[in-house]
């Protein structure tokens, strides 16, 4: 959806100050009407743009690059994983 879009339901909450009718003319769920709401009033018009989903950081990660080298140099020495 553009942010374009997205203002006009942001508008028409902020006309009708009625949460659950602004959903059901838009075909929206409450939550994401509230996040476009929040956003829409922290940093205006870019605020309702899209957002990568991408995370910033993974704690997880189990291999580090240094391992991940010795493991690469280990299946080709042994042939190993095709």
């Amino acid at each position: 959806m553009t942010p374009a879009a997205r203002l006009i339901r942001v508008r028409l909450h902020e006309r009708t100050s009625n949460a659950g009718l602004t959903c059901r003319r838009c075909g929206i769920s409450r939550p994401t009407l509230r996040k476009w709401w929040r956003r829409y009033l922290a940093q205006g018009l870019d605020g309702l743009h899209d957002r990568s989903r991408r995370p910033r950081r993974s704690p997880a990660r189990k291999v580090g690059p240094g391992e991940e080298k010795i493991i690469v140099s280990l299946r080709r020495r042994r042939k190993l994983g095709s």
